[in-house]
């Protein structure tokens, strides 16, 4: 059975919202997916901040190289950010796996999506001349998508569902 999460402001907004435009019976998933944007915000800003940190500090040369190296080093970082918060208050966590179960299976997707997103597609815009920082913008665009599902997945308990 999942741990149900205690009401806060943010699930109360959004009540008042559905309510306000008759979407009632989707209030949970309106809920899930404001906190989801809230932590991606944050996640997003730790993620770029220590980026744009590392690719100036860092003393490597190739621009292409430095943005990799860069990229994975705000990944670390922020992935156990992300991990915390998405199963302290985003999504009701399954208490069939254990707590490292669960991140081993978040880092696994995050990890996915880093290779692909983060890492391979940086490099190639970065290697087609974009600023390593909008490169990394779009990077992320195309990651969140693929993050919400997967942590969707494997986080939360489908064994309970809500039918209000």
């Amino acid at each position: 059975m999942a741990k149900q999460k205690k009401e806060d402001i943010v699930d109360k907004l959004v009540a008042w919202g559905c309510k306000l435009i008759h979407l009632d019976k989707h209030t949970a998933a309106f809920q899930q997916l404001a906190k989801f944007v809230i932590v991606g915000v944050i996640n997003t800003a730790i993620n770029w901040t220590i980026f744009a940190i590392a690719l100036h500090l860092l003393p490597i040369p190739d621009e292409v190289a430095k943005s990799v190296v860069a990229s994975a080093i705000a990944f670390a970082i922020s992935t156990i950010f992300n991990f915390w918060a998405s199963t302290t208050w985003v999504f009701n966590t399954t208490n069939k796996k254990s707590r490292k179960r669960l991140f081993i299976e978040f880092a696994v997707m995050n990890g996915i999506a880093f290779l692909l997103f983060d890492e391979a597609m940086l490099a190639w815009l970065v290697s087609a001349n974009w600023h390593p920082m909008i490169a990394k913008v779009a990077t992320t665009a195309c990651a969140m998508v693929f993050n919400f599902i997967t942590r969707k997945m494997f986080l939360e308990d489908h064994s309970t569902r809500k039918t209000s």
